[in-house]
């Protein structure tokens, strides 16, 4: 049985470098950028494997500097620059997504990355993980171990969902949950925790921080 394929896809978004980000980049098999996320790279002294997009975006600089990077034109609008090199890691095997540089700056990018989750989490293993948290889409049910204490965050955009959860502080059983600010900053109780939904599917932010606000390293 073949190894599975890690692929990091970074984006033209928020792009804080600390060790969490530099481990996920260290462990990819492969790294790839959407067109102006190569711009993050360029003063961390890491190379990426494939840059593509319609190219309205990334630096001239930023081309100069990885002129020896594959760089692969893609103008089609029907679909954003992360969609293009998503579809694209797909057909070349990969079996794990993780998205850096997907969150902040515009709004609208930040929901448009999210909605990516949705798109493609019956395709494949695929997460968005930023400066304050690790971002998951859930459609069924996900159980995992955690710190006692450690923040988490659900939130439902799009639909409705049931939610029940064991393991948290404030406990979801069947709770039906639309587009609302009540599944933020919940903690974990005991460990595991774990989420069961019906409906739509519900967004998990695993915070890198504790209730007390300790900082998560990880």
């Amino acid at each position: 049985m073949n190894n599975p394929l890690k692929s990091v896809i970074i984006a033209n978004g928020d792009f804080v470098f600390n060790d969490r980000i530099r481990k996920q980049i260290e462990s990819a098999d492969r790294i790839v950028c959407a067109d102006g996320g190569a711009n993050n790279l360029v003063d961390i002294d890491i190379t990426p494997d494939l840059i593509l997009g319609d190219l309205d975006s990334i630096l001239p600089d930023t081309l100069q500097h990885f002129k020896d990077v594959e760089v692969i034109k893609e103008s089609d609008e029907n679909g954003t620059d992360s969609i293009k090199i998503i579809n694209y890691e797909l057909s070349q095997g990969v079996d794990e997504l993780i998205l850096l540089g997907a969150t902040g700056k515009r709004i609208d990018h930040t929901l448009a990355n999210l909605s990516l989750l949705t798109r493609y989490t019956d395709l494949i293993k695929i997460n968005i993980i930023d400066n304050n948290s690790e971002i998951l889409f859930i459609k069924d049910s996900i159980s995992f171990e955690s710190q006692i204490g450690r923040k988490l965050s659900l939130m439902v955009i799009g639909g409705n969902s049931s939610l029940t959860t064991k393991g948290l502080k404030w406990e979801l059983n069947e709770e039906s949950l639309l587009f609302s600010p009540f599944g933020i900053s919940n903690e974990v109780a005991f460990s595991p925790v774990t989420i069961e939904v019906e409906g739509n599917g519900v967004f998990l932010f695993k915070l890198f921080e504790m209730s007390d606000g300790t900082p998560i390293i990880e």
